[in-house]
């Protein structure tokens, strides 16, 4: 190669990497360590967001340029969102990519208050996707578990106050209106759900789709995935920082390359999970 060529070459090289270097944006990463970024978000109460990114990742650059511009999720995320941009070139951008499974550039991961890894996305995402996801996890945070109140065995129950003594004057024919059944049966609880509980074998593998604080989130999410996919469902209980936390799995497949096939079909849906052994979830 001659020296002219060589320097026309170089210059090329140079001007597409100039084009793809990241650029600031208005939403704000931390340029500080995955540990003591998620260390700040569990202190301030607040979700924890990390973006995998590479200098020669063309939808980073158009994120940067659209989504991580806009100043309402800019807003948003300043009162709500811890973040980070991890760099998978980096030593340890490697380590983390690894240990997430990240096999696609953009990826990026939702934890919640709790540091537990609840949404992970691929792929282009707008400001209002963001935005919706973010709300979305923090109103699952804020649904108030139920704790059952324990029945004093020497004190009978109350007797409820009956609706039909003070509607007597409505009955018409031996019948009874619409309207008092409405008064009389008004729905109670957050949801009824049949259960059906059987010791899974811990042999095989399946995609974990979400870790949850509270059984009931669990319980809709379970529901939602089952109706959708047709797969055997499981849900792992484990401990987390010395809280309980209920890991959502579906399938059990007799290999990896199965898990993964079907963990493909839920990218195409804009799901995604992680591929368990559950050998080591006895």
């Amino acid at each position: 190669m001659t020296r002219p060529l060589f320097h026309f070459t170089t210059t090329i090289v140079l001007l597409i990497l100039m084009a793809f270097k990241p650029t600031s944006t208005s939403v704000e990463f931390l340029h500080t360590d995955w540990d003591s970024s998620k260390k700040r978000a569990l202190s301030e109460n607040k979700l924890y967001f990390v973006d995998f990114d590479a200098s020669y990742c063309a939808t980073c650059r158009k994120m940067d340029e659209s989504t991580y511009m806009n100043e309402k999720l800019a807003d948003y995320m300043d009162e709500n969102v811890i973040a980070l941009r991890v760099d998978v070139q980096d030593f340890d951008g490697v380590m983390w990519s690894q240990q997430y499974e990240v096999e696609a550039l953009p990826t990026m991961l939702i934890f919640d208050v709790q540091g537990n890894l609840v949404k992970r996305l691929i792929g282009y995402q707008t400001a209002s996707d963001l935005i919706s996801e973010f709300k979305l996890i923090k109103a699952i945070e804020k649904t108030p578990s139920v704790t059952p109140q324990p029945i004093a065995a020497d004190k009978p129950m109350a007797k409820p106050r009956s609706t039909y003594q003070s509607n007597t004057n409505k009955f018409s024919n031996g019948g009874f209106k619409s309207a008092d059944l409405e008064e009389v049966l008004q729905p109670t609880g957050m949801g009824l759900y049949e259960i059906s509980v059987n010791k899974q074998l811990s042999e095989g593998y399946g995609v974990q789709v979400g870790v949850f604080s509270a059984y009931k989130n669990v319980l809709e999410q379970a529901e939602t995935f089952n109706r959708k996919y047709k797969k055997k469902t499981l849900i792992h209980i484990d401990e987390h920082n010395g809280s309980t936390v209920y890991k959502l799995i579906l399938g059990v497949f007799n290999d990896k390359k199965t898990a993964s096939n079907f963990r493909n079909d839920l990218r195409k849906d804009k799901t995604d999970g992680l591929i368990k052994d559950l050998r080591v979830m006895g």
